[in-house]
């Protein structure tokens, strides 16, 4: 489990989309436990946000809600992936004991047809 002080050093990478699959699972688990930590996260992400709405010169844009969405997206993201993992698991798998099926077919022919030319 991530502690606070690894938190608050990841949340730059975290806005800049830079964290790995299993930073990123660690990152949302500490969020989701630590209200300290969800603070600084919004702070940051407001601030963030807010200096480039300025430099864009746009006032109509909602950054409690760009917030909320940007968390949304990264549980989406990290559930696509293990989704992803998954049908990787299982597809690895199946080509495994095709393979071995495939041997096994192999092996059985090629030794019958030996067996039969015997006298």
């Amino acid at each position: 489990m991530m502690d606070c002080v690894t938190f608050r050093k990841l949340i730059n990478q975290y806005l800049s989309n830079e964290l790995t699959d299993e930073e990123l699972n660690d990152f949302l688990a500490h969020l989701k436990s630590c209200p300290e930590c969800r603070d600084e996260l919004e702070i940051n992400y407001i601030v963030i946000e807010g200096i480039n709405i300025l430099d864009e010169e746009r006032s109509d844009y909602d950054l409690t809600k760009a917030y909320d969405r940007k968390l949304k997206s990264s549980e989406h993201y990290l559930s696509f992936r293990k989704a992803l993992l998954t049908i990787r698991y299982v597809i690895d798998t199946a080509a495994f004991w095709a393979f071995v099926a495939a041997l096994f077919y192999f092996l059985y022919n090629h030794y019958y047809i030996l067996f039969s030319l015997l006298p």
